[in-house]
Parts: C-alpha cells; sequence; structure tokens
C-alpha cells in the first residue's frame, strides 16, 4: 500500500454556506494544527500534498466529500480520522478513511456521477411524477449555460440519470436526483432545479454520493465494498 490516504467526510449545516477554496483552506489549517506527517511539495513554498473531488456548490450540504492526503510516511487511516477530527471546525467531520495502493487513480479522474436528496417544500409526489413522466418523454432540454467562453446553449436532459420520491411530508417531499458530475459532463444545481421546477434558495439539497457510473452500475470511489445497483 502507498502512503496515500484517501477519506470521506461530511459537510455541514455550520458551515454549508463556505466557499470551496475556503473549505480547502480550513482543511489546510486543520492539517497543520494536528502536525501529521504530511508530504510537501517542493519549492519556495511548501504546501502539503492533497487533493479533493469535485467543488460542492456553496448552501448545498453533504454526507460524501473525498480527500486524498499523502504522508511523508506510512500512516494509520485510523489514527488518521482520531487526530484530524480533534482539529476540524464544527460541521465537518472525516468519517471514512482507508489507505491507497500505489498509483491509485485520483478522484476527479474516476468520479463522474452524483446523488442528490432534495427537500421539497410545498410539492406534492403526484406533482413531482407529472414532471419526470414528462422529461422522460422529452428528447432535449436546452439551457443558457454561462462559461468562461461566454454564453452557450446546452442540452442537459442526458445529464439527469434518474429522478425517485423518498417520501412525503406534511411540508413537501423528499427526492433523490442521481446526475451527472466531472469533467465528461455535469449538471450544475441551478440546471436541476430548472428540470424538476424549484429554486434551488427556497430547497434543502445534501450530496449523498459521488459515485463512478460504468456501464450500467454505479461504485464508490473508496475500496471494493460495492454499492453497485442496476440503472432504472
Amino acid at each position: 500500500m502507498g502512503k496515500v490516504i484517501r477519506f470521506q467526510f461530511t459537510k455541514g449545516s455550520e458551515v454549508r454556506f463556505l466557499s470551496h477554496l475556503d473549505l480547502l483552506r480550513t482543511m489546510e489549517r486543520a492539517l497543520r494544527r494536528a502536525k501529521l506527517p504530511m508530504a510537501y511539495s517542493e519549492g519556495f513554498s511548501p504546501r502539503p500534498v492533497m487533493a479533493f473531488g469535485f467543488a460542492l456548490p456553496v448552501g448545498v450540504l453533504s454526507e460524501a466529500e473525498y480527500g486524498d492526503f499523502e504522508f511523508s510516511e506510512i500512516f494509520d487511516p485510523q489514527e488518521f480520522m482520531t487526530i484530524y477530527n480533534k482539529h476540524l471546525p464544527k460541521g465537518l467531520k472525516v468519517v471514512e478513511a482507508e489507505r491507497l495502493p500505489e498509483g491509485a487513480s485520483s478522484l476527479m479522474k474516476k468520479i463522474n456521477t452524483a446523488k442528490y436528496e432534495v427537500l421539497l417544500p410545498n410539492k406534492e409526489a403526484k406533482e413531482l411524477e407529472s414532471r419526470w413522466q414528462f422529461l422522460r418523454g422529452q428528447d432535449t432540454f436546452f439551457v443558457q449555460r454561462e462559461t468562461k467562453r461566454g454564453v452557450r446553449e446546452l442540452d442537459i436532459l442526458p445529464f439527469l440519470y434518474d429522478v425517485s420520491l423518498q417520501g412525503s411530508r406534511h411540508d413537501g417531499v423528499i427526492i433523490e436526483c442521481v446526475c451527472a458530475l466531472g469533467n465528461e459532463g455535469n449538471l450544475r444545481i441551478e440546471e436541476l432545479g430548472a428540470l424538476l421546477n424549484f429554486n434551488p434558495k427556497e430547497v434543502i439539497i445534501t450530496r449523498t454520493g459521488q459515485l463512478i457510473k460504468m456501464n450500467n452500475h454505479y461504485g464508490l470511489p473508496m475500496g471494493n465494498r460495492g454499492l453497485k445497483w442496476k440503472e432504472s
């Protein structure tokens, strides 16, 4: 096994409005306080060698964020979790960790799918089911997407893989959405809202998974524990 530890962490309501850049700074500060035996980059200003998965949109909660830390020596994942969690602020917590084999692929090369849980207030199940059936009957769904090169028209319907009802409450419904994530294709939160007729600022969204989609199966970016199911 190598000297890189991959870990899963959660991002709670206390830090939901922390930007991705601020999150990276927070994680690095916690590393320095923990005084863990990290590997450092070379050059004039050495930094801990670390990498993370795809950025979480500001305001979105998460149960499944991932990071890779490289150590200067073989280090026990459980010991890492115990020490590091003591130095993380409230709202951030490492829930699982494992040592990677030498030459393991980076998170951003593996992850290509996200799973979200969305609490939709003042919605009824039949309204959601009707919308999903409507979308399944469409060939395209174009939106105007702003990019670094300007605004372009993009068909986002292929980026929404599945929508399912998870439960109903007196104040709304909870749905689960499986979407494209990554460099090959990516469904933005505001685009998910456009597809399903909700305003992201008025709902509670939690990223519950970052997955690896291979043909008609999904897998986790950690270990060989499975979490595989067929596409609906």
